[in-house]
């Protein structure tokens, strides 16, 4: 199951980054996948929270502002919420959100970017994914040792 995860988020991952695309034909294949895997580890339910959670933080930024947060990662994060499921969908979106926030403010800062470039974000949440597909867990159980 992990293999086909990490081979899904690095195809995204090298798409996002070189075109700044996130692909349907990749994402909802992917979300079937995740789907019916759910049904041997996750369960159903927390992966269809997870998804919803996913969806839905990172709806508001597009409607928000639809050319600072794309359709497809709205989408993709839909899939990572299936895949990561409730609460770990949590520990992805902020890992992703830190990530991309930290790498964006060092770009700006060191002028590799303007403020008008896009910055992509689909290799953020990608990474995050895969992070918390294998560390989840532990960072979870860690951050709340830290309330």
């Amino acid at each position: 199951m992990s293999i086909v995860y990490a081979s899904l988020l690095l195809l995204i991952f090298a798409i996002d980054l070189e075109h700044q695309l996130i692909l349907n034909r990749l994402v909802y294949p992917g979300m079937v996948v995740a789907f019916a895997f759910s049904f041997l580890e996750l369960g159903v339910v927390n992966s269809l929270i997870g998804r919803a959670i996913g969806f839905g933080l990172l709806l508001l930024p597009h409607i928000i502002y639809p050319r600072g947060m794309g359709a497809g990662d709205v989408k993709l994060a839909a899939m990572v919420g299936l895949m990561t499921g409730y609460p770990k969908v949590f520990v992805a979106l902020f890992l992703a959100i830190l990530a991309g926030g930290l790498v964006a403010a060092l770009l700006l800062l060191l002028h590799l970017k303007k403020r008008t470039e896009p910055i992509p974000f689909g290799p953020f949440l990608a990474t995050a994914a895969l992070v918390t597909l294998l560390w989840g867990e532990v960072i979870y159980h860690w951050y709340l040792g830290w309330l």
